[in-house]
Protein backbone atom coordinates (compact mmCIF):
# COMPACT_ATOMS: atom_id res chain seq x y z
CA UNK A 1 0.00 0.00 0.00
CA UNK A 2 1.38 3.36 -0.98
CA UNK A 3 1.97 5.75 1.92
CA UNK A 4 0.66 9.27 1.79
CA UNK A 5 2.61 12.26 3.00
CA UNK A 6 1.64 15.83 3.60
CA UNK A 7 3.63 18.41 1.73
CA UNK A 8 5.31 21.27 3.62
CA UNK A 9 2.86 23.70 2.01
CA UNK A 10 -0.10 21.70 3.26
CA UNK A 11 1.43 21.48 6.74
CA UNK A 12 1.85 25.24 6.78
CA UNK A 13 -1.76 25.75 5.67
CA UNK A 14 -3.00 23.42 8.42
CA UNK A 15 -0.89 25.19 11.03
CA UNK A 16 -2.15 28.63 9.94
CA UNK A 17 -5.73 27.36 9.99
CA UNK A 18 -5.22 26.05 13.52
CA UNK A 19 -3.74 29.36 14.64
CA UNK A 20 -6.76 31.18 13.15
CA UNK A 21 -9.11 28.85 15.04
CA UNK A 22 -7.28 29.48 18.31
CA UNK A 23 -7.34 33.25 17.77
CA UNK A 24 -11.08 33.12 17.12
CA UNK A 25 -11.63 31.04 20.26
CA UNK A 26 -9.47 33.41 22.30
CA UNK A 27 -11.40 36.45 21.06
CA UNK A 28 -14.70 34.74 21.92
CA UNK A 29 -13.46 33.84 25.42
CA UNK A 30 -12.26 37.39 26.00
CA UNK A 31 -15.62 38.82 24.91
CA UNK A 32 -17.48 36.35 27.12
CA UNK A 33 -15.32 37.29 30.11
CA UNK A 34 -15.90 40.99 29.44
CA UNK A 35 -19.66 40.47 29.32
CA UNK A 36 -19.54 38.48 32.56
CA UNK A 37 -17.52 41.12 34.42
CA UNK A 38 -19.78 43.89 33.10
CA UNK A 39 -22.93 42.04 34.20
CA UNK A 40 -21.47 41.16 37.60
CA UNK A 41 -20.28 44.74 38.14
CA UNK A 42 -23.68 46.16 37.18
CA UNK A 43 -25.63 43.70 39.35
CA UNK A 44 -23.41 44.22 42.39
CA UNK A 45 -23.77 47.99 42.25
CA UNK A 46 -27.52 47.78 42.96
CA UNK A 47 -27.23 46.16 46.43
CA UNK A 48 -24.33 48.50 47.22
CA UNK A 49 -26.58 51.48 46.50
CA UNK A 50 -29.21 49.96 48.79
CA UNK A 51 -26.64 49.54 51.57
CA UNK A 52 -25.61 53.17 51.22
CA UNK A 53 -29.22 54.38 51.22
CA UNK A 54 -30.20 52.45 54.34
CA UNK A 55 -27.03 53.39 56.21
CA UNK A 56 -27.79 57.06 55.50
CA UNK A 57 -31.36 56.52 56.72
CA UNK A 58 -30.08 54.95 59.95
CA UNK A 59 -27.71 57.85 60.48
CA UNK A 60 -30.56 60.36 60.11
CA UNK A 61 -32.76 58.39 62.53
CA UNK A 62 -29.99 58.29 65.14
CA UNK A 63 -28.29 61.57 64.34
CA UNK A 64 -27.52 62.28 68.00
CA UNK A 65 -25.74 58.96 68.57
CA UNK A 66 -21.95 59.23 68.00
CA UNK A 67 -21.53 55.46 67.75
CA UNK A 68 -24.14 55.23 65.01
CA UNK A 69 -22.36 57.97 63.08
CA UNK A 70 -19.07 56.09 63.40
CA UNK A 71 -20.51 52.73 62.32
CA UNK A 72 -22.40 54.11 59.32
CA UNK A 73 -19.19 55.87 58.32
CA UNK A 74 -17.46 52.47 58.18
CA UNK A 75 -20.28 51.18 55.98
CA UNK A 76 -20.07 54.14 53.59
CA UNK A 77 -16.29 53.80 53.32
CA UNK A 78 -16.56 50.08 52.59
CA UNK A 79 -19.16 50.66 49.90
CA UNK A 80 -16.99 53.33 48.28
CA UNK A 81 -14.03 50.93 48.19
CA UNK A 82 -16.15 48.19 46.66
CA UNK A 83 -17.48 50.56 43.99
CA UNK A 84 -13.91 51.59 43.17
CA UNK A 85 -12.88 47.94 42.85
CA UNK A 86 -15.84 47.11 40.59
CA UNK A 87 -15.00 50.07 38.35
CA UNK A 88 -11.36 48.96 38.14
CA UNK A 89 -12.35 45.38 37.34
CA UNK A 90 -14.59 46.65 34.57
CA UNK A 91 -11.78 48.81 33.16
CA UNK A 92 -9.34 45.87 33.30
CA UNK A 93 -11.75 43.53 31.51
CA UNK A 94 -12.40 46.10 28.77
CA UNK A 95 -8.77 46.49 27.75
CA UNK A 96 -8.85 45.03 24.26
CA UNK A 97 -5.74 42.97 23.54
CA UNK A 98 -6.22 43.58 19.81
CA UNK A 99 -7.03 47.31 19.68
CA UNK A 100 -7.51 49.37 16.55
CA UNK A 101 -4.41 51.52 16.29
CA UNK A 102 -4.32 55.08 15.01
CA UNK A 103 -1.71 57.82 15.06
CA UNK A 104 -1.76 59.20 18.62
CA UNK A 105 0.14 62.26 19.86
CA UNK A 106 1.29 61.34 23.36
CA UNK A 107 1.39 65.01 24.38
CA UNK A 108 -2.38 65.02 23.86
CA UNK A 109 -2.83 61.78 25.83
CA UNK A 110 -0.95 63.31 28.76
CA UNK A 111 -3.02 66.51 28.54
CA UNK A 112 -6.20 64.43 28.67
CA UNK A 113 -4.95 62.61 31.78
CA UNK A 114 -3.99 65.92 33.44
CA UNK A 115 -7.46 67.31 32.78
CA UNK A 116 -9.08 64.35 34.56
CA UNK A 117 -6.63 64.60 37.46
CA UNK A 118 -6.89 68.40 37.76
CA UNK A 119 -8.53 68.44 41.24
CA UNK A 120 -5.81 66.17 42.72
CA UNK A 121 -3.04 68.14 41.00
CA UNK A 122 -4.41 71.40 42.37
CA UNK A 123 -4.86 70.02 45.88
CA UNK A 124 -1.35 68.53 46.00
CA UNK A 125 0.44 71.39 44.23
CA UNK A 126 1.96 68.87 41.83
CA UNK A 127 4.07 69.90 38.86
CA UNK A 128 4.19 67.72 35.74
CA UNK A 129 6.91 68.43 33.17
CA UNK A 130 6.59 67.11 29.62
CA UNK A 131 7.01 68.33 26.07
CA UNK A 132 7.82 67.04 22.64
CA UNK A 133 6.54 63.53 23.26
CA UNK A 134 6.37 61.44 20.08
CA UNK A 135 3.43 60.45 17.92
CA UNK A 136 2.97 56.67 17.87
CA UNK A 137 0.61 54.02 16.52
CA UNK A 138 -1.66 53.31 19.48
CA UNK A 139 -5.21 53.18 20.82
CA UNK A 140 -6.09 56.72 21.85
CA UNK A 141 -8.43 55.87 24.74
CA UNK A 142 -6.00 53.33 26.16
CA UNK A 143 -3.16 55.86 26.02
CA UNK A 144 -5.26 58.27 28.07
CA UNK A 145 -5.98 55.52 30.61
CA UNK A 146 -2.31 54.58 30.72
CA UNK A 147 -1.02 58.05 31.57
CA UNK A 148 -3.93 58.79 33.90
CA UNK A 149 -3.10 55.74 35.99
CA UNK A 150 0.65 56.33 36.04
CA UNK A 151 0.20 59.98 37.02
CA UNK A 152 -2.43 59.03 39.58
CA UNK A 153 0.04 56.62 41.19
CA UNK A 154 2.74 59.30 41.24
CA UNK A 155 0.36 61.66 43.06
CA UNK A 156 -0.91 58.99 45.43
CA UNK A 157 2.50 57.81 46.64
CA UNK A 158 4.02 61.25 46.70
CA UNK A 159 6.40 63.39 48.64
CA UNK A 160 5.80 67.10 49.00
CA UNK A 161 5.84 68.85 46.65
CA UNK A 162 5.19 66.17 44.00
CA UNK A 163 7.13 66.56 40.76
CA UNK A 164 6.69 64.29 37.73
CA UNK A 165 8.78 64.27 34.57
CA UNK A 166 7.77 62.51 31.34
CA UNK A 167 10.65 61.94 28.94
CA UNK A 168 11.10 60.07 25.67
CA UNK A 169 13.87 58.58 23.56
CA UNK A 170 14.36 55.91 20.93
CA UNK A 171 15.68 52.53 22.06
CA UNK A 172 15.52 48.81 21.20
CA UNK A 173 13.01 46.20 22.34
CA UNK A 174 13.66 42.52 21.63
CA UNK A 175 16.19 43.45 18.96
CA UNK A 176 13.95 45.94 17.16
CA UNK A 177 13.46 49.72 17.34
CA UNK A 178 11.13 51.07 19.99
CA UNK A 179 9.98 54.36 21.46
CA UNK A 180 10.77 54.56 25.17
CA UNK A 181 8.70 56.77 27.49
CA UNK A 182 9.75 57.34 31.09
CA UNK A 183 7.35 58.66 33.75
CA UNK A 184 9.57 59.61 36.69
CA UNK A 185 8.32 60.87 40.06
CA UNK A 186 9.94 62.00 43.31
CA UNK A 187 7.63 59.95 45.52
CA UNK A 188 8.20 57.40 48.26
CA UNK A 189 9.61 54.82 45.85
CA UNK A 190 9.29 51.02 45.71
CA UNK A 191 11.70 48.47 47.12
CA UNK A 192 13.53 47.03 44.07
CA UNK A 193 12.40 43.44 44.72
CA UNK A 194 8.75 44.57 44.57
CA UNK A 195 9.00 46.43 41.24
CA UNK A 196 7.77 43.47 39.18
CA UNK A 197 5.24 42.21 41.74
CA UNK A 198 3.21 45.43 41.81
CA UNK A 199 2.32 44.90 38.13
CA UNK A 200 0.22 41.87 39.13
CA UNK A 201 -3.53 42.26 39.79
CA UNK A 202 -4.46 43.09 43.40
CA UNK A 203 -0.83 43.40 44.51
CA UNK A 204 -0.59 46.30 46.97
CA UNK A 205 2.35 47.30 49.15
CA UNK A 206 0.49 49.68 51.46
CA UNK A 207 -2.39 49.31 53.86
CA UNK A 208 -5.80 50.92 53.88
CA UNK A 209 -4.30 54.27 54.91
CA UNK A 210 -3.49 54.83 51.21
CA UNK A 211 -6.50 54.35 48.90
CA UNK A 212 -6.27 51.97 45.96
CA UNK A 213 -7.59 48.71 44.59
CA UNK A 214 -4.45 46.96 43.38
CA UNK A 215 -5.47 47.01 39.71
CA UNK A 216 -4.06 50.29 38.41
CA UNK A 217 -0.64 49.06 37.33
CA UNK A 218 -2.14 45.75 36.16
CA UNK A 219 -4.34 47.76 33.79
CA UNK A 220 -1.23 49.63 32.54
CA UNK A 221 0.62 46.35 32.01
CA UNK A 222 -2.32 44.90 30.06
CA UNK A 223 -2.48 48.01 27.86
CA UNK A 224 1.22 47.65 27.07
CA UNK A 225 0.74 43.97 26.20
CA UNK A 226 -2.08 45.02 23.86
CA UNK A 227 0.43 47.27 22.08
CA UNK A 228 3.08 44.50 21.90
CA UNK A 229 5.16 46.65 24.21
CA UNK A 230 6.62 46.36 27.67
CA UNK A 231 6.18 48.11 31.01
CA UNK A 232 8.64 47.94 33.87
CA UNK A 233 9.42 49.93 37.00
CA UNK A 234 12.73 51.01 38.49
CA UNK A 235 13.24 52.40 41.98
CA UNK A 236 15.78 52.34 44.80
CA UNK A 237 12.97 52.39 47.35
CA UNK A 238 13.87 55.90 48.50
CA UNK A 239 14.05 58.54 45.76
CA UNK A 240 10.97 58.02 43.64
CA UNK A 241 9.95 55.60 40.91
CA UNK A 242 10.47 55.54 37.15
CA UNK A 243 7.90 53.76 34.98
CA UNK A 244 9.26 52.78 31.56
CA UNK A 245 6.99 52.21 28.54
CA UNK A 246 8.57 50.66 25.44
CA UNK A 247 6.48 50.78 22.25
CA UNK A 248 7.88 48.88 19.23
CA UNK A 249 7.67 50.52 15.80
Amino acid sequence: MASTSISPDDQLKQALARVAELETALAAAQQELQHFVYAASHDLQEPLRAITTYSQLIERLYADDPQTHELTGFITTGVARMNSLLHALLTYSRVNLSPNLTSVKLDGAVQSALFKLAPVIKESGAVVHFSGLPEIAAHEVQMGQLFEQLLSNALLYRREPPVVQILSEETELDGGPAQLICVKDNGVGIEPHFCSQVLLPFKRLHGKEIPGNGLGLAICEKIMRAHKGKLWLESDGVSGTSAFLAFPF
